[in-house]
Protein backbone atom coordinates (compact mmCIF):
# COMPACT_ATOMS: atom_id res chain seq x y z
CA UNK A 1 0.00 0.00 0.00
CA UNK A 2 1.77 3.35 -0.77
CA UNK A 3 1.53 5.85 2.10
CA UNK A 4 -0.91 8.33 0.22
CA UNK A 5 -3.22 6.05 -0.05
CA UNK A 6 -3.57 6.29 3.93
CA UNK A 7 -2.82 10.09 4.48
CA UNK A 8 -6.44 10.77 5.38
CA UNK A 9 -6.43 8.34 8.47
CA UNK A 10 -5.30 9.01 11.75
CA UNK A 11 -2.62 6.32 11.77
CA UNK A 12 -0.39 9.27 10.38
CA UNK A 13 -1.68 11.53 13.30
CA UNK A 14 -0.60 8.85 15.30
CA UNK A 15 2.81 7.96 14.04
CA UNK A 16 3.77 12.21 13.77
CA UNK A 17 2.74 11.91 17.90
CA UNK A 18 4.89 8.87 18.66
CA UNK A 19 7.64 10.55 17.02
CA UNK A 20 7.46 14.15 18.77
CA UNK A 21 6.22 15.75 16.13
CA UNK A 22 9.52 14.29 13.71
CA UNK A 23 7.13 12.92 10.81
CA UNK A 24 7.44 15.44 7.75
CA UNK A 25 6.37 15.14 3.99
CA UNK A 26 9.43 14.80 1.86
CA UNK A 27 9.64 17.24 -1.20
CA UNK A 28 12.28 16.89 -4.10
CA UNK A 29 15.41 18.75 -3.60
CA UNK A 30 14.90 21.28 -6.39
CA UNK A 31 11.06 21.49 -5.69
CA UNK A 32 11.73 25.62 -4.85
CA UNK A 33 12.73 25.80 -8.38
CA UNK A 34 9.42 24.97 -9.79
CA UNK A 35 5.97 26.25 -10.01
CA UNK A 36 4.24 22.99 -10.79
CA UNK A 37 4.89 19.78 -8.23
CA UNK A 38 3.05 16.35 -9.35
CA UNK A 39 1.40 18.01 -11.83
CA UNK A 40 -0.28 21.17 -9.26
CA UNK A 41 0.29 25.37 -9.21
CA UNK A 42 2.71 25.87 -6.83
CA UNK A 43 5.07 28.58 -5.64
CA UNK A 44 8.59 29.43 -6.42
CA UNK A 45 10.89 30.37 -3.52
CA UNK A 46 13.30 32.48 -5.20
CA UNK A 47 15.74 32.57 -1.87
CA UNK A 48 15.43 28.84 -1.65
CA UNK A 49 15.74 28.17 -5.18
CA UNK A 50 18.91 30.65 -5.80
CA UNK A 51 20.85 28.78 -2.83
CA UNK A 52 19.66 25.67 -4.59
CA UNK A 53 21.04 26.46 -8.10
CA UNK A 54 24.47 27.83 -6.28
CA UNK A 55 25.25 24.93 -5.10
CA UNK A 56 23.46 22.31 -7.30
CA UNK A 57 26.86 19.85 -6.79
CA UNK A 58 28.11 21.13 -3.64
CA UNK A 59 28.07 17.64 -1.45
CA UNK A 60 27.63 19.32 2.18
CA UNK A 61 24.13 20.98 0.83
CA UNK A 62 22.75 17.16 -0.05
CA UNK A 63 24.69 15.73 3.24
CA UNK A 64 22.25 18.02 5.66
CA UNK A 65 18.86 17.61 3.78
CA UNK A 66 16.28 14.89 4.60
CA UNK A 67 15.68 14.90 0.56
CA UNK A 68 18.89 15.41 -0.56
CA UNK A 69 20.26 12.58 -3.09
CA UNK A 70 23.89 13.25 -3.89
CA UNK A 71 23.48 10.99 -6.98
CA UNK A 72 20.70 11.61 -8.31
CA UNK A 73 19.50 8.53 -9.54
CA UNK A 74 18.21 8.40 -5.65
CA UNK A 75 15.85 10.74 -6.43
CA UNK A 76 14.76 10.24 -10.07
CA UNK A 77 12.62 7.66 -11.30
CA UNK A 78 14.82 5.96 -13.53
CA UNK A 79 12.20 4.22 -15.61
CA UNK A 80 10.48 7.49 -16.23
CA UNK A 81 12.19 10.47 -17.23
CA UNK A 82 9.08 12.21 -16.67
CA UNK A 83 9.18 11.30 -13.05
CA UNK A 84 12.00 13.52 -11.71
CA UNK A 85 12.61 17.06 -10.11
CA UNK A 86 15.89 17.39 -11.72
CA UNK A 87 18.00 20.62 -12.62
CA UNK A 88 20.28 21.46 -15.83
CA UNK A 89 23.33 20.88 -14.29
CA UNK A 90 25.79 21.59 -16.67
CA UNK A 91 26.18 24.78 -16.05
CA UNK A 92 27.24 26.68 -12.57
CA UNK A 93 24.68 28.25 -10.85
CA UNK A 94 22.16 25.20 -12.19
CA UNK A 95 19.89 26.40 -14.92
CA UNK A 96 16.41 27.21 -13.70
CA UNK A 97 13.37 25.15 -15.05
CA UNK A 98 12.07 25.73 -18.13
CA UNK A 99 8.53 27.81 -18.03
CA UNK A 100 6.14 25.11 -17.62
CA UNK A 101 7.78 21.96 -16.33
CA UNK A 102 7.08 20.19 -13.79
CA UNK A 103 8.87 18.66 -10.42
CA UNK A 104 7.78 15.46 -10.14
CA UNK A 105 7.88 12.94 -6.77
CA UNK A 106 10.58 10.45 -8.57
CA UNK A 107 11.55 8.13 -6.24
CA UNK A 108 11.79 10.65 -3.17
CA UNK A 109 10.38 9.29 -0.20
CA UNK A 110 6.56 10.39 0.57
CA UNK A 111 7.60 10.63 4.62
CA UNK A 112 10.40 10.94 6.32
CA UNK A 113 11.32 10.90 10.32
CA UNK A 114 14.04 12.53 11.86
CA UNK A 115 15.21 9.82 14.18
CA UNK A 116 16.40 11.24 17.23
CA UNK A 117 15.69 8.60 19.83
CA UNK A 118 15.06 4.40 19.69
CA UNK A 119 11.32 5.07 20.09
CA UNK A 120 11.35 6.41 16.51
CA UNK A 121 12.60 3.55 14.88
CA UNK A 122 10.16 1.18 16.67
CA UNK A 123 7.60 3.40 15.88
CA UNK A 124 8.43 3.34 12.28
CA UNK A 125 8.76 -0.51 11.86
CA UNK A 126 5.60 -0.79 13.88
CA UNK A 127 3.73 1.00 10.95
CA UNK A 128 5.83 -0.29 8.12
CA UNK A 129 4.48 -4.23 9.71
CA UNK A 130 0.79 -2.59 10.20
CA UNK A 131 0.33 -1.07 6.93
CA UNK A 132 3.11 -3.15 4.50
CA UNK A 133 4.54 0.46 3.72
CA UNK A 134 8.20 0.39 2.00
CA UNK A 135 10.41 1.53 5.08
CA UNK A 136 14.35 2.57 3.79
CA UNK A 137 16.93 4.09 5.96
CA UNK A 138 18.57 7.61 4.65
CA UNK A 139 21.94 9.19 6.02
CA UNK A 140 24.11 11.53 4.10
CA UNK A 141 22.80 10.29 1.01
CA UNK A 142 26.01 9.81 -0.57
CA UNK A 143 24.51 6.51 -2.29
CA UNK A 144 24.91 4.92 -5.70
CA UNK A 145 23.07 2.24 -5.36
CA UNK A 146 19.30 3.82 -5.24
CA UNK A 147 19.00 2.12 -1.62
CA UNK A 148 18.00 4.67 0.64
CA UNK A 149 14.71 5.91 -1.23
CA UNK A 150 11.65 4.37 -2.63
CA UNK A 151 9.11 5.94 -4.70
CA UNK A 152 6.09 6.13 -1.84
CA UNK A 153 8.22 4.79 1.13
CA UNK A 154 8.90 6.32 4.28
CA UNK A 155 12.36 7.00 5.06
CA UNK A 156 14.21 7.09 8.55
CA UNK A 157 16.37 9.89 8.36
CA UNK A 158 19.13 9.38 10.81
CA UNK A 159 21.28 11.77 10.11
CA UNK A 160 20.79 13.41 13.03
CA UNK A 161 22.76 10.69 14.86
CA UNK A 162 25.74 12.29 15.87
CA UNK A 163 28.25 11.96 18.70
CA UNK A 164 32.06 11.24 18.89
CA UNK A 165 33.73 9.31 22.01
CA UNK A 166 37.37 8.07 21.80
CA UNK A 167 38.37 5.71 23.69
CA UNK A 168 42.04 4.77 24.92
CA UNK A 169 41.27 0.93 25.50
CA UNK A 170 38.04 -0.05 24.27
CA UNK A 171 36.68 -3.33 25.16
CA UNK A 172 33.61 -4.77 23.69
CA UNK A 173 30.33 -5.36 25.42
CA UNK A 174 30.24 -8.71 26.93
CA UNK A 175 34.05 -9.61 25.75
CA UNK A 176 35.77 -9.91 29.51
CA UNK A 177 38.31 -7.48 29.33
CA UNK A 178 39.45 -8.38 26.09
CA UNK A 179 40.30 -5.04 24.77
CA UNK A 180 40.22 -3.73 21.45
CA UNK A 181 42.45 -0.88 21.67
CA UNK A 182 42.31 2.34 20.74
CA UNK A 183 38.82 3.38 19.27
CA UNK A 184 36.32 5.68 18.65
CA UNK A 185 32.45 5.51 18.42
CA UNK A 186 30.49 7.50 16.09
CA UNK A 187 27.26 8.25 15.72
CA UNK A 188 25.61 6.85 12.46
CA UNK A 189 25.66 10.10 10.98
CA UNK A 190 29.05 11.23 11.73
CA UNK A 191 30.55 12.45 8.88
CA UNK A 192 34.28 11.19 7.69
CA UNK A 193 35.69 14.23 7.69
CA UNK A 194 34.08 15.26 10.72
CA UNK A 195 35.48 11.23 11.59
CA UNK A 196 39.48 12.62 10.26
CA UNK A 197 39.34 16.25 12.61
CA UNK A 198 38.59 14.28 15.68
CA UNK A 199 40.88 11.44 15.33
CA UNK A 200 43.45 13.82 14.54
CA UNK A 201 42.59 15.70 17.96
CA UNK A 202 43.35 12.87 20.06
CA UNK A 203 46.66 11.87 18.48
CA UNK A 204 44.87 9.32 16.08
CA UNK A 205 44.18 8.30 12.31
CA UNK A 206 40.57 6.85 11.55
CA UNK A 207 41.43 4.52 8.52
CA UNK A 208 38.40 6.12 6.22
CA UNK A 209 36.51 6.83 3.02
CA UNK A 210 37.86 9.34 0.58
CA UNK A 211 34.92 11.34 0.96
CA UNK A 212 34.24 13.91 3.53
CA UNK A 213 30.57 13.49 3.43
CA UNK A 214 30.66 9.73 3.70
CA UNK A 215 28.68 8.18 6.94
CA UNK A 216 30.92 6.11 8.53
CA UNK A 217 29.25 4.39 10.48
CA UNK A 218 26.76 3.69 8.05
CA UNK A 219 26.79 2.15 4.71
CA UNK A 220 30.20 2.50 4.02
CA UNK A 221 31.58 0.03 6.84
CA UNK A 222 28.75 -1.88 6.81
CA UNK A 223 29.31 -2.67 2.57
CA UNK A 224 32.95 -3.29 3.26
CA UNK A 225 34.29 0.12 3.50
CA UNK A 226 37.81 1.26 1.34
CA UNK A 227 40.49 3.47 2.29
CA UNK A 228 43.39 4.93 0.81
CA UNK A 229 45.28 3.26 3.85
CA UNK A 230 43.39 -0.35 3.49
CA UNK A 231 46.13 -1.85 2.07
CA UNK A 232 48.25 -1.62 5.52
CA UNK A 233 45.51 -1.83 7.58
CA UNK A 234 42.67 -2.93 6.23
CA UNK A 235 38.67 -2.32 4.95
CA UNK A 236 36.76 -0.63 7.24
CA UNK A 237 35.20 -3.88 7.90
CA UNK A 238 38.52 -5.10 9.32
CA UNK A 239 38.61 -2.07 11.58
CA UNK A 240 34.75 -2.12 13.29
CA UNK A 241 34.65 -3.70 16.40
CA UNK A 242 30.81 -3.11 17.77
CA UNK A 243 27.99 -1.93 15.99
CA UNK A 244 24.84 -0.86 18.23
CA UNK A 245 21.67 -1.79 16.20
CA UNK A 246 17.77 -1.69 16.21
CA UNK A 247 16.94 -5.39 13.87
CA UNK A 248 13.60 -5.06 11.92
CA UNK A 249 12.07 -7.42 14.66
CA UNK A 250 12.41 -4.13 17.25
CA UNK A 251 15.43 -5.44 19.59
CA UNK A 252 18.57 -2.66 20.39
CA UNK A 253 21.33 -5.54 19.98
CA UNK A 254 24.90 -5.03 20.70
CA UNK A 255 27.27 -7.16 18.00
CA UNK A 256 30.77 -7.69 18.45
CA UNK A 257 32.78 -10.51 18.59
CA UNK A 258 31.20 -11.81 21.58
CA UNK A 259 27.42 -10.94 21.08
CA UNK A 260 26.02 -11.69 18.66
CA UNK A 261 28.41 -12.42 16.82
CA UNK A 262 26.29 -13.37 13.59
CA UNK A 263 25.22 -10.25 13.13
CA UNK A 264 28.49 -8.65 13.72
CA UNK A 265 29.93 -10.97 10.61
CA UNK A 266 27.07 -9.95 8.87
CA UNK A 267 27.14 -6.13 9.12
CA UNK A 268 30.53 -6.34 8.52
CA UNK A 269 30.25 -6.55 4.47
CA UNK A 270 26.72 -7.45 3.85
CA UNK A 271 25.71 -4.32 3.64
CA UNK A 272 23.35 -1.37 4.61
CA UNK A 273 19.98 -0.61 4.99
CA UNK A 274 18.30 -4.04 5.12
CA UNK A 275 19.43 -5.82 8.66
CA UNK A 276 18.69 -3.01 10.84
CA UNK A 277 19.27 0.51 11.53
CA UNK A 278 22.74 0.82 13.02
CA UNK A 279 22.77 3.76 15.72
CA UNK A 280 26.67 3.74 16.35
CA UNK A 281 29.91 2.11 15.39
CA UNK A 282 33.25 1.82 16.99
CA UNK A 283 35.95 1.63 14.97
CA UNK A 284 39.68 1.05 15.90
CA UNK A 285 42.10 3.53 15.02
CA UNK A 286 45.60 4.29 14.57
CA UNK A 287 48.13 6.41 16.49
CA UNK A 288 48.83 9.72 14.13
CA UNK A 289 51.64 9.22 11.86
CA UNK A 290 53.42 10.53 8.54
CA UNK A 291 52.32 9.41 5.39
CA UNK A 292 54.14 9.44 2.32
CA UNK A 293 51.71 10.97 -0.76
CA UNK A 294 52.69 10.96 -4.30
CA UNK A 295 49.94 12.87 -6.66
CA UNK A 296 51.37 12.50 -9.80
CA UNK A 297 49.61 13.99 -12.94
CA UNK A 298 49.93 13.76 -16.87
CA UNK A 299 48.99 16.76 -19.07
CA UNK A 300 45.12 17.18 -19.04
CA UNK A 301 44.96 16.96 -22.53
CA UNK A 302 46.65 14.00 -22.97
CA UNK A 303 45.46 11.45 -25.71
CA UNK A 304 43.34 8.34 -25.30
CA UNK A 305 46.83 6.21 -26.48
CA UNK A 306 48.95 7.96 -23.77
CA UNK A 307 46.13 7.32 -21.26
CA UNK A 308 46.26 3.49 -22.25
CA UNK A 309 50.59 3.91 -22.18
CA UNK A 310 50.49 5.15 -18.61
CA UNK A 311 47.91 2.12 -17.58
CA UNK A 312 49.93 -0.21 -18.39
CA UNK A 313 52.49 1.43 -16.91
CA UNK A 314 50.55 1.41 -13.55
CA UNK A 315 49.71 -2.33 -14.28
CA UNK A 316 53.53 -3.16 -14.26
CA UNK A 317 54.49 -1.14 -11.44
CA UNK A 318 51.53 -2.25 -9.06
CA UNK A 319 52.74 -5.50 -7.32
CA UNK A 320 56.35 -4.13 -6.07
CA UNK A 321 53.75 -0.73 -4.79
CA UNK A 322 51.33 -3.12 -3.26
CA UNK A 323 53.86 -5.15 -1.44
CA UNK A 324 55.53 -1.49 -0.13
CA UNK A 325 52.17 -0.38 1.14
CA UNK A 326 50.81 1.98 -1.44
CA UNK A 327 47.61 2.70 -1.82
CA UNK A 328 44.95 5.58 -3.23
CA UNK A 329 43.60 6.45 -7.09
CA UNK A 330 44.66 6.10 -10.03
CA UNK A 331 43.06 7.40 -12.93
CA UNK A 332 43.55 7.37 -16.76
CA UNK A 333 45.72 10.66 -16.35
CA UNK A 334 46.80 10.83 -12.61
CA UNK A 335 47.94 8.49 -9.31
CA UNK A 336 47.53 9.89 -6.03
CA UNK A 337 48.79 7.32 -3.71
CA UNK A 338 49.36 7.34 -0.05
CA UNK A 339 51.49 5.38 1.86
CA UNK A 340 51.94 4.71 6.01
CA UNK A 341 54.82 2.09 6.19
CA UNK A 342 57.81 3.76 7.93
CA UNK A 343 60.30 2.69 5.63
CA UNK A 344 58.34 5.12 3.03
CA UNK A 345 56.83 7.27 5.01
CA UNK A 346 60.31 8.57 6.61
CA UNK A 347 59.84 12.37 7.73
CA UNK A 348 63.61 12.26 8.20
CA UNK A 349 65.46 11.37 4.45
CA UNK A 350 63.49 14.05 2.66
CA UNK A 351 61.23 12.09 0.70
CA UNK A 352 64.06 9.78 -0.70
CA UNK A 353 62.75 6.60 -0.22
CA UNK A 354 58.87 7.99 -1.74
CA UNK A 355 60.33 9.58 -4.28
CA UNK A 356 62.84 6.42 -5.34
CA UNK A 357 59.29 4.15 -5.18
CA UNK A 358 57.82 6.31 -7.55
CA UNK A 359 60.79 7.21 -9.98
CA UNK A 360 59.05 5.55 -13.09
CA UNK A 361 55.64 7.16 -12.74
CA UNK A 362 57.19 10.35 -12.24
CA UNK A 363 59.46 9.79 -15.24
CA UNK A 364 56.28 8.83 -17.84
CA UNK A 365 54.36 11.90 -16.49
CA UNK A 366 57.24 14.77 -16.71
CA UNK A 367 58.21 12.89 -19.90
CA UNK A 368 54.99 13.74 -21.35
CA UNK A 369 54.66 17.34 -19.98
CA UNK A 370 53.03 16.59 -16.94
CA UNK A 371 53.80 16.57 -13.28
CA UNK A 372 54.83 15.66 -10.07
CA UNK A 373 55.25 15.77 -6.52
CA UNK A 374 56.30 13.21 -4.20
CA UNK A 375 56.54 14.10 -0.61
CA UNK A 376 56.03 12.70 3.32
CA UNK A 377 53.52 14.87 5.54
CA UNK A 378 53.33 14.81 9.27
CA UNK A 379 49.63 13.48 9.59
CA UNK A 380 46.80 11.41 7.65
CA UNK A 381 44.97 14.99 8.28
CA UNK A 382 47.53 17.02 6.37
CA UNK A 383 47.12 14.71 3.24
CA UNK A 384 43.41 14.65 3.83
CA UNK A 385 43.37 18.53 3.92
CA UNK A 386 46.25 19.02 1.19
CA UNK A 387 45.32 16.28 -1.48
CA UNK A 388 41.98 15.55 -0.78
CA UNK A 389 39.39 17.48 0.63
CA UNK A 390 39.35 20.23 -2.25
CA UNK A 391 38.75 17.69 -4.97
CA UNK A 392 35.78 16.19 -3.22
CA UNK A 393 33.53 18.91 -1.69
CA UNK A 394 31.43 20.05 -5.28
CA UNK A 395 30.92 16.16 -6.67
CA UNK A 396 26.75 15.95 -6.41
CA UNK A 397 23.99 16.60 -8.53
CA UNK A 398 24.89 13.85 -11.14
CA UNK A 399 23.58 11.07 -12.14
CA UNK A 400 26.57 8.33 -12.26
CA UNK A 401 26.35 5.03 -12.80
CA UNK A 402 29.45 3.03 -11.51
CA UNK A 403 30.64 -0.72 -12.70
CA UNK A 404 33.50 -2.24 -10.28
CA UNK A 405 35.78 -5.16 -10.29
CA UNK A 406 38.14 -6.36 -7.94
CA UNK A 407 41.43 -7.97 -9.96
CA UNK A 408 43.22 -10.68 -8.55
CA UNK A 409 46.95 -9.82 -7.75
CA UNK A 410 48.07 -13.18 -10.77
CA UNK A 411 46.91 -10.64 -12.94
CA UNK A 412 50.34 -8.09 -12.22
CA UNK A 413 52.76 -11.26 -11.77
CA UNK A 414 53.72 -11.65 -15.27
CA UNK A 415 53.64 -10.51 -18.71
CA UNK A 416 50.49 -12.69 -19.87
CA UNK A 417 48.27 -11.39 -16.95
CA UNK A 418 48.61 -7.12 -17.43
CA UNK A 419 48.64 -7.95 -21.67
CA UNK A 420 44.63 -9.56 -20.70
CA UNK A 421 44.12 -6.29 -18.41
CA UNK A 422 45.18 -4.06 -21.37
CA UNK A 423 43.21 -6.21 -23.66
CA UNK A 424 40.15 -5.40 -21.22
CA UNK A 425 40.86 -1.60 -21.18
CA UNK A 426 40.63 -1.70 -25.44
CA UNK A 427 37.66 -3.61 -25.56
CA UNK A 428 35.99 -1.19 -23.04
CA UNK A 429 37.18 1.90 -24.96
CA UNK A 430 35.21 -0.09 -27.72
CA UNK A 431 31.77 0.14 -25.96
CA UNK A 432 32.12 3.98 -25.21
CA UNK A 433 34.84 4.47 -22.32
CA UNK A 434 36.99 6.66 -22.88
CA UNK A 435 40.77 5.14 -20.86
CA UNK A 436 41.20 8.97 -20.01
CA UNK A 437 38.02 8.25 -17.72
CA UNK A 438 39.86 5.41 -16.02
CA UNK A 439 39.33 5.04 -12.57
CA UNK A 440 40.54 2.41 -10.29
CA UNK A 441 40.67 2.67 -5.83
CA UNK A 442 43.90 1.28 -4.69
CA UNK A 443 41.82 0.30 -1.23
CA UNK A 444 42.45 -3.54 -1.25
CA UNK A 445 43.87 -5.22 2.17
CA UNK A 446 47.14 -6.47 0.18
CA UNK A 447 49.46 -6.00 2.67
CA UNK A 448 46.80 -6.38 5.93
CA UNK A 449 46.03 -9.99 4.35
CA UNK A 450 48.57 -11.31 4.68
CA UNK A 451 49.53 -11.89 8.66
CA UNK A 452 47.07 -14.58 10.52
CA UNK A 453 43.90 -14.21 12.02
CA UNK A 454 45.97 -15.03 15.24
CA UNK A 455 48.45 -12.31 14.39
CA UNK A 456 46.05 -10.05 13.31
CA UNK A 457 43.68 -10.02 17.01
CA UNK A 458 46.98 -9.80 18.68
CA UNK A 459 48.32 -6.98 16.68
CA UNK A 460 45.22 -5.02 14.83
CA UNK A 461 42.88 -6.30 17.25
CA UNK A 462 40.64 -7.57 14.76
CA UNK A 463 39.51 -9.80 12.98
CA UNK A 464 39.52 -10.34 8.67
CA UNK A 465 36.71 -12.95 8.82
CA UNK A 466 34.18 -10.63 7.45
CA UNK A 467 31.06 -10.86 5.52
CA UNK A 468 32.68 -9.61 2.25
CA UNK A 469 33.19 -10.88 -1.19
CA UNK A 470 36.22 -13.40 -0.16
CA UNK A 471 37.79 -11.54 -3.37
CA UNK A 472 38.80 -8.45 -1.64
CA UNK A 473 41.59 -10.34 0.19
CA UNK A 474 42.93 -11.18 -3.13
CA UNK A 475 42.93 -8.28 -4.85
CA UNK A 476 45.21 -5.53 -6.26
CA UNK A 477 43.07 -3.36 -7.87
CA UNK A 478 39.50 -2.55 -7.39
CA UNK A 479 38.95 -1.10 -11.29
CA UNK A 480 35.87 1.13 -12.25
CA UNK A 481 34.22 2.18 -14.91
CA UNK A 482 31.47 4.82 -14.83
CA UNK A 483 29.06 6.73 -17.34
CA UNK A 484 27.09 9.78 -16.79
CA UNK A 485 23.38 10.32 -17.76
CA UNK A 486 22.48 13.57 -18.37
CA UNK A 487 20.00 15.03 -16.60
CA UNK A 488 17.07 15.16 -19.44
CA UNK A 489 17.89 11.93 -20.98
CA UNK A 490 15.21 10.20 -22.53
CA UNK A 491 14.56 6.85 -21.50
CA UNK A 492 16.08 5.47 -24.74
CA UNK A 493 19.15 7.06 -23.66
CA UNK A 494 18.89 6.38 -20.53
CA UNK A 495 18.50 2.32 -21.28
CA UNK A 496 21.46 3.10 -24.00
CA UNK A 497 24.12 3.71 -21.05
CA UNK A 498 23.23 1.52 -18.99
CA UNK A 499 23.08 -1.39 -20.93
CA UNK A 500 26.41 0.03 -22.13
CA UNK A 501 27.78 -0.23 -18.59
CA UNK A 502 26.33 -3.68 -18.16
CA UNK A 503 27.82 -4.54 -20.75
CA UNK A 504 30.94 -3.46 -19.37
CA UNK A 505 29.97 -5.37 -15.99
CA UNK A 506 29.88 -8.68 -17.71
CA UNK A 507 33.28 -8.02 -19.74
CA UNK A 508 35.18 -7.58 -16.34
CA UNK A 509 33.59 -10.49 -14.83
CA UNK A 510 35.02 -12.53 -17.80
CA UNK A 511 38.16 -11.10 -17.49
CA UNK A 512 38.67 -12.13 -13.68
CA UNK A 513 35.92 -15.15 -13.56
CA UNK A 514 34.96 -16.63 -9.86
CA UNK A 515 38.25 -14.91 -8.59
CA UNK A 516 37.32 -11.56 -9.24
CA UNK A 517 33.83 -9.79 -7.00
CA UNK A 518 32.49 -6.30 -6.64
CA UNK A 519 32.52 -3.69 -4.34
CA UNK A 520 28.34 -2.97 -3.40
CA UNK A 521 28.70 0.36 -2.71
CA UNK A 522 30.31 0.89 -6.11
CA UNK A 523 28.60 -1.36 -8.16
CA UNK A 524 26.52 -1.26 -11.23
CA UNK A 525 22.62 -1.41 -10.01
CA UNK A 526 21.60 -3.66 -12.99
CA UNK A 527 24.21 -6.32 -12.50
CA UNK A 528 22.72 -9.34 -13.59
CA UNK A 529 24.22 -11.83 -11.16
CA UNK A 530 24.69 -10.01 -8.12
CA UNK A 531 24.93 -12.21 -5.30
CA UNK A 532 27.51 -14.39 -6.62
CA UNK A 533 29.36 -11.18 -7.82
CA UNK A 534 29.25 -8.90 -4.70
CA UNK A 535 29.18 -11.82 -1.81
CA UNK A 536 30.68 -14.70 -3.71
CA UNK A 537 29.88 -17.74 -1.19
CA UNK A 538 28.90 -15.62 1.80
CA UNK A 539 25.61 -14.39 0.25
CA UNK A 540 23.98 -17.98 1.82
CA UNK A 541 24.76 -17.68 5.07
CA UNK A 542 23.87 -13.85 4.73
CA UNK A 543 20.81 -14.44 4.11
CA UNK A 544 20.44 -16.59 7.24
CA UNK A 545 21.22 -13.87 9.28
CA UNK A 546 18.55 -11.46 7.18
CA UNK A 547 15.70 -14.02 7.84
CA UNK A 548 16.59 -14.31 11.22
CA UNK A 549 16.21 -10.56 12.57
CA UNK A 550 14.43 -9.49 9.94
CA UNK A 551 11.50 -12.70 9.33
CA UNK A 552 8.94 -10.25 8.58
CA UNK A 553 10.81 -8.55 5.18
CA UNK A 554 10.42 -5.21 6.92
CA UNK A 555 13.44 -3.41 5.36
CA UNK A 556 14.19 -4.46 1.92
CA UNK A 557 16.21 -2.28 -0.99
CA UNK A 558 16.99 -2.76 -4.51
CA UNK A 559 19.85 -5.63 -4.74
CA UNK A 560 19.96 -5.78 -0.28
CA UNK A 561 20.43 -9.01 0.94
CA UNK A 562 16.73 -10.52 0.67
CA UNK A 563 15.77 -9.09 -2.18
CA UNK A 564 13.82 -11.57 -4.72
CA UNK A 565 14.10 -11.65 -8.45
CA UNK A 566 10.32 -11.44 -8.50
CA UNK A 567 10.92 -7.81 -6.88
CA UNK A 568 12.34 -6.39 -10.15
CA UNK A 569 8.97 -6.64 -11.96
CA UNK A 570 7.02 -5.31 -8.82
CA UNK A 571 5.43 -1.98 -8.30
CA UNK A 572 7.24 -1.10 -5.82
CA UNK A 573 10.96 -1.47 -7.72
CA UNK A 574 9.29 0.12 -11.17
CA UNK A 575 11.72 2.84 -11.29
CA UNK A 576 14.58 0.17 -11.51
CA UNK A 577 12.66 -2.95 -12.89
CA UNK A 578 11.38 -1.28 -16.02
CA UNK A 579 14.99 -0.92 -16.81
CA UNK A 580 16.54 -3.82 -15.55
CA UNK A 581 14.20 -5.83 -17.63
CA UNK A 582 14.51 -3.73 -20.77
CA UNK A 583 18.11 -4.53 -20.22
CA UNK A 584 17.77 -7.67 -20.11
CA UNK A 585 15.95 -7.96 -23.35
CA UNK A 586 18.65 -6.24 -25.05
CA UNK A 587 21.33 -8.66 -23.47
CA UNK A 588 18.67 -11.73 -24.75
CA UNK A 589 18.07 -12.88 -21.41
CA UNK A 590 14.87 -12.60 -21.40
CA UNK A 591 13.60 -15.73 -23.01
Amino acid sequence: MPISSICRINPIATLNASVGGRLHTTVPFALPCYSSYNGNSVEVDEAACTLIRNNYTTNSIYAEAPDGYMNLQGEMCLGDPLDQCTLNNTVLPAAEPATGSSCNQGSVPSYYIEVLEISDINAALNFTKDFQIPLVIKNSGHDYMTRNSQKGSLALWVHKLQGLTFHDDFVPEGCKGDSAGRAITAGTGVSTGDLHNFADEHDSTFIGGYSPTVAASGGWVQGGGHSVLSPVYGLGANRVVQLKIVTPDGYLRTANQCRHEDLFWALRGGGGGTFGVVLEATHRVERSMPIAVANIWLPSDGTPKKSLEWIELLANQSLVWGKQGWGGHAGGLYLTYMNPVPTIANLTDGGTAANSSMSAATEFALAAGGSSVVEVLPSFLAVWNKYVLSGALTTAGITRILATRLIPRKFFEGEAGIAKLMEFMVAAQQLGFDPRNFYCPIGTPFVFEQTTDFQLRARNKSSFKTSVNPAWYNALWDISTSLTISWNASYAERLQNVTAITKATLLAEKLTGTGGGTYPNEANPFTPNWRESWWGDNYARLLEVKKKYDPEGLLKCWKCVGFEDDDISSDRFRCQGKLQLDIDRNLGWDS
